[in-house]
């Protein structure tokens, strides 16, 4: 194989490379691929700017003619996306997961929970996932006396914390609260914190979905 052709070869690549990485940013899905997943289209991305840089022709270098777009890349990329393992419907019951944050009472200040060992726990907010979001907040993460799962929440209410609910989803499966815990950084989606809205109240977000006609049977 000629240079020229060697060229022309790593052109197309790169053409193709950069096509790609612009279809997944203008369907906005760069960010809903796995960590793993955009850690390599960033280094894709990067080794499609040095190719480009290096192959670029001098002032006194004919220009390559650039490969012909591919009219059908999208549905390429599209069903490329649909069959990938983390592009599959979550399998498992539907249900509610939701964001607490712990405030003050007092003040409604945000106050994270901290643990009274050397290196305890320290926690401003609590990722779960119900079935029944009414029945969870108001009679199970509310109530000093409940002995059930979230014992997160049992000793942030005991340290004097309120758990206010901070962010709902419906449909979600325990799949999804699993995927928004591994995110990390609660704090994107709490909009206390970020100072877009105040607490939700359970039944109400039970009632507007319910008229949204998201809950099946209207029934929360």
């Amino acid at each position: 194989m000629t240079a020229a052709a060697e060229v022309r070869a790593g052109l197309r690549v790169a053409w193709a490379a950069s096509g790609l990485l612009m279809l997944l940013d203008q369907h906005r899905l760069t960010g809903r691929l796995p960590r793993d997943v955009q850690a390599q289209a960033a280094r894709l991305r990067h080794a499609v700017k040095l190719a480009v840089q290096a192959t670029h022709p001098s002032p006194t270098a004919p220009a390559l003619p650039a490969p012909p777009a591919r009219p059908d890349a999208g549905e390429l990329l599209r069903a490329w996306i649909a069959a990938q393992p983390w592009a599959q419907p979550d399998p498992g019951p539907q249900g509610w997961v939701y964001l607490l944050c712990f405030r003050d009472p007092a003040t409604g200040e945000h106050r994270p929970y901290r643990g009274k060992g050397h290196g305890g726990q320290y926690a401003g907010h609590y990722w779960g996932w119900t079935t029944d979001l009414v029945r969870r907040i108001e009679h199970e993460h509310r109530n000093p006396n409940w002995h059930g799962r979230g014992r997160l929440v049992r000793v942030a209410l005991a340290a004097g914390l309120w758990p206010a609910l901070a962010w709902a989803e419906y449909p979600a499966t325990p799949g999804r609260e699993r995927r928004l815990k591994d995110q990390g950084s609660a704090y994107r989606r709490c909009r206390l914190c970020r100072g877009t809205g105040g607490p939700l109240d359970p039944a109400a977000v039970v009632a507007a979905a319910a008229a949204a006609g998201l809950l099946p049977g209207g029934r929360p």
